[in-house]
């Protein structure tokens, strides 16, 4: 498996951001975490990020007619699907 990993052509990488309401309530993000495992995803990186304003406008940008508020602290995984 391991040789599976260091081929590039092996991978396809997706970004999940896990928003604040299921971050707050760490049962449920556990509940997600198993989810992505039980469907044969790894998680190749985790990182906690806190969005402020700006950051929720800018991703949020292509809906700007609507009032998109999701501000607070996000899980950021980098997950993977082995292409075998």
């Amino acid at each position: 498996m391991t040789s599976i990993l260091r081929s590039p052509k092996a991978l396809q990488l997706t970004l999940a951001l896990i928003k604040p309401d299921a971050v707050a309530h760490p049962l449920i993000l556990e509940a997600v975490h198993q989810q992505i495992l039980s469907n044969k995803f790894l998680i190749v990186r985790m990182r906690e990020l806190l969005w402020r304003k700006e950051d929720c406008q800018k991703f949020y940008k292509e809906h700007e007619e609507v009032s998109v508020q999701v501000l607070g602290p996000f899980v950021d995984w980098v997950i993977c699907y082995l292409i075998v």
